[in-house]
């Protein structure tokens, strides 16, 4: 036991210690087109075929006048399918001092479901007792809540605000909010609006599109490949049998292919399951990340006649890469099927970063070499290593002291 840990470590510690430091190859292309400041890329078919997922190893270099290489950060971003939320300012038309109580009447988008209104005041705190109601025609009012708590108030941990109404869930172009306090004047309200981005597609060539039935196991194979190796987000399947139908479809990758004494073998990997419904859409969106060349699509059909397929359309996300230059001079980006995505600050300021900027374009191919001190090893600090180096060191005198003691009482 003591020597296979023992040699488990060594190992490990040579592999890391003395590895190979030699650079690996990868591909790369000259950017052109590059201004100082934010820029954007496209990436195309090409290049995409070049990785092995959007998540893969992408740098971007530039060589300034000094001739130093800097790193260019970026962030690779993708028209999918979202809900982006705006914050709305509501207008207020009109304010008034009656029996004690301040009122003021607000304007909304009467085709927007409202489900929380934030109110700013000057003043005091506290504002005390408060009321809301709602109106499309500033006649007939209909109370929404006769009991609010405008204000803030501090407990023994934090400071809590209730300046904000919240599951409103009301569709009304006025309302009308009414305060015991007469005091504070009320500057703004604000409520937020969601909506949906419908996402972009790019269209994917599709080689050929072969069948077969598997009588045996019930179920018709369809088969067909990309001109590399591509990303799969949308399909539109052509059915073209008349009748009624509901199957489950599997959608496979193919990983690789072994030869063997039989035959070649080939792994797929699933990368789907959904449901073929005469009913609705035959039209599909996935959010798979990796990156094959061939796929099967595998209809399981039970008792019922095989389902026939006349045209598949396949569709992938637009992916744009947006990179910030703080210097002038050439650049070139540079892409391994593996290693580390890398990570940059900008990542969390994806909303501040201009929608109008320089459209970039590749140039020549390149032959690069890339580091393996650029792969981000599982240790990037040779401290861990002599850490882990001390471990073992006293996992094996700690076993090997109790085998000692077994070996006396013996």
């Amino acid at each position: 036991m003591i020597r296979i840990l023992s040699l488990i470590i060594i190992l490990f510690i040579y592999q890391n210690l003395f590895a190979d430091s030699t650079d690996n190859k990868t591909i790369g292309y000259q950017l052109k087109n590059v201004e100082k400041g934010w820029n954007r890329l496209e990436l195309d078919d090409d290049l995409l075929s070049q990785m092995s997922s959007i998540n893969t190893f992408i740098k971007v270099r530039q060589i300034n006048k000094d001739n130093d290489t800097l790193e260019v950060p970026y962030v690779i971003v993708s028209n999918k399918k979202i809900d982006s939320t705006v914050r709305i300012q509501i207008e207020i038309v009109n304010k008034t001092t009656k029996n004690g109580k301040k009122y003021y009447t607000l304007i909304a988008d009467s085709t927007q479901i409202i489900s929380n209104l934030e109110f700013s005041f000057s003043g005091r705190k506290s504002l005390g007792k408060a009321s809301l109601e709602g109106s499309n025609n500033q006649t007939d009012w209909f109370m929404i809540s006769d009991s609010l708590l405008l204000g803030e108030r501090q407990n023994s941990h934090q400071k809590i605000s209730s300046k904000t109404i919240y599951d409103l869930q009301t569709l009304y172009k006025f309302y009308r909010l009414s305060l015991d306090d007469t005091k504070s004047e009320l500057e703004s309200v604000i409520y937020e609006k969601t909506f949906s981005v419908n996402p972009i597609f790019k269209k994917l060539n599709v080689n050929y599109l072969k069948y077969r039935t598997d009588k045996e196991k019930k179920r018709t194979i369809y088969r067909f490949s990309l001109n590399g190796r591509l990303p799969i987000h949308y399909l539109k399947l052509d059915i073209q049998n008349k009748f009624d139908y509901n199957r489950t479809v599997n959608l496979f990758a193919l990983v690789d292919s072994v030869r063997t004494e039989k035959g070649t073998k080939h792994n797929y990997k699933l990368i789907e399951t959904f449901q073929l419904n005469s009913m609705d859409s035959t039209n599909y969106a996935f959010s798979y990340p990796e990156n094959y060349q061939h796929y099967k699509i595998v209809i399981l059909n039970g008792n019922d006649p095989p389902l026939e397929i006349g045209r598949l359309t396949a569709y992938r996300h637009e992916y744009i890469l947006k990179a910030r230059f703080d210097d002038e001079g050439d650049a070139f980006i540079k892409i391994r099927s593996n290693g580390s995505f890398p990570y940059y600050d900008i990542e969390k300021f994806k909303s501040r970063i201009p929608t109008d900027m320089n459209e970039m374009r590749l140039g020549d191919k390149l032959e690069l070499e890339i580091s393996k001190a650029e792969i981000e090893p599982l240790f990037t600090n040779k401290l861990w290593l002599w850490l882990v180096m001390m471990l073992a060191v006293i996992i094996i005198g700690y076993f090997s002291l109790k085998m000692l003691k077994e070996e006396k009482k013996k």
